[in-house]
């Protein structure tokens, strides 16, 4: 949105249009980004030092990902544009884009400063000093809000800033009054039901959710999260109900499929839970959870043979996971096979006390986490998650990195870090809470 707004006010930046120029501007409007940059690239060949013609060039080339040559083209058009609000403003997105809010808020102040009262600046302004933990952030998000008071998406952004600083109480009040505003946004809805899942009060959690079911979200994060807050609330009934409602809606969802089996097991029903763990078995074979807990169901029903070739099945698919090899030696011992089970319940010994050892190294001794929490914390999570990425895979350094991609706003790949961190911490209920609410992230972002 942001960077069609620039588009439109680029007009003012040079009087010339040649061809190359408007049909890279009309295919930039219509979101044609790899035909517009190509046409822009012949305007830049026909008029090289013009300001407009690079700042078009960059918004053709950040929605492509291709960052770099867009910060290029941005300085390019700031130069050759240096009085124009327009052209610092663009600079100030592509900054921002390449997770440089410092530098970009400097651009945008100028922006600003040049033409005071044009709302995109300000509102990039705000997420930059967000983006930065600059103090400055609520204010600017108040003139955001008052230039532009039909936009939700602000609001909501402010409030995501004020939770990510710890001020909860803040950010709450920011999106309760935010729905007042807009009391039938599924999108505010959403984000106050993850933020009240976070601060764990589950049954509040539930409230909104339900709301946002009630305003119409059929998505499979949103039956997810809602079960998620029912079952931490110790209403497994409801959030055995969510879930049938879910697999019925999405029967494709393995991941629906297995939390109802898990649920359905955990209150002693194996019967009713196998046929949703043979479905998210059958829709996710490479996973050694949904495995484990496909044989606990079979043991549970008497079908031995097949809860131990589904154990099996759990040890190959992750040789490293101590639960394995622990539910495998058991099962193993109840059938009279003494040296395999002995093996098996020494390699999970092994396992987890390898793990202990893994994770006091890189805590304490180490010190990598700390550092990498801090940088985190301290509003650099580029820098934070090149060093999450350099220690070796645990559940707490994936965590660590999954939170600092949900930062970057890279929620799929964050839900597939928790997804690897919950394979190795199978029972670990904080990490199944962040992954139905980046899920719910990861779905919004769509």
């Amino acid at each position: 949105m942001l960077a069609v707004a620039a588009l439109l006010t680029l007009v003012s930046l040079a009087p010339a249009e040649p061809a190359a120029l408007e049909r890279g501007e009309k295919l930039l409007s219509q979101k044609q980004y790899a035909k517009a940059e190509a046409e822009l690239r012949l305007a830049v060949a026909e008029d090289p030092t013009s300001a407009r013609v690079h700042g078009n060039l960059a918004l053709a080339l950040l929605p492509q990902r291709k960052i770099r040559e867009g910060v290029d083209e941005a300085r390019l058009a700031a130069a050759f544009g240096p009085e124009s609000p327009e052209a610092r403003y663009i600079y100030g997105l592509a900054l921002a884009a390449d997770h440089r809010p410092v530098e970009a808020a400097r651009q945008l102040e100028k922006a600003i400063a040049l033409k005071p009262g044009e709302a995109a600046p300000v509102v990039a302004l705000a997420a930059a000093y967000a983006s930065a933990e600059d103090e400055r952030t609520a204010s600017t998000y108040a003139k955001a809000i008052a230039l532009r008071p039909t936009n939700p998406r602000i609001r909501g952004e402010l409030a995501e800033y004020l939770w990510r600083v710890e001020k909860t109480d803040e950010g709450n009040r920011a999106i309760e009054e935010a729905m007042i505003a807009f009391p039938d946004n599924l999108g505010l809805t959403l984000q106050y039901g993850r933020a009240l899942a976070d601060q764990q009060r589950f049954l509040d959690a539930a409230a909104v959710l339900e709301k946002a079911r009630r305003l119409g979200s059929t998505e499979p994060s949103t039956f997810a999260l809602l079960a998620t807050a029912y079952d931490q609330s110790e209403k497994g009934g409801e959030a055995i109900a969510v879930l049938e409602a879910g697999t019925t809606s999405h029967p494709e969802d393995a991941r629906l499929q297995h939390d109802l089996g898990r649920l359905l097991v955990a209150q002693g029903k194996p019967r009713e839970a196998l046929p949703h763990l043979e479905e998210a078995a059958r829709r996710k074979p490479d996973s050694a959870v949904i495995q484990l807990d496909l044989g606990r169901a079979l043991e549970m029903l008497g079908e031995l043979d097949r809860a131990e070739a589904a154990f099996r099945r759990a040890v190959r698919l992750s040789p490293n996971l101590p639960r394995g090899h622990y539910a495998l030696g058991r099962l193993l011992q109840r059938e009279g096979k003494s040296a395999e089970a002995e093996r098996e319940l020494a390699a999970h010994h092994a396992l987890y006390e390898r793990g202990t050892t893994i994770v006091a190294a890189t805590d304490v001794e180490s010190g990598q986490i700390t550092l990498a929490r801090a940088e985190l914390n301290h509003g650099n999570p580029a820098a934070a998650l090149k060093r999450f990425e350099a220690l070796p895979p645990s559940p707490e350094s994936l965590v660590g990195r999954a939170e600092a991609l949900s930062r970057l706003n890279r929620h799929r790949e964050a839900v597939a870090t928790l997804e690897r961190a919950h394979e190795l911490a199978p029972d670990d209920h904080h990490i199944e809470l962040l992954l139905a609410t980046e899920s719910s992230r990861a779905e919004a972002e769509k």
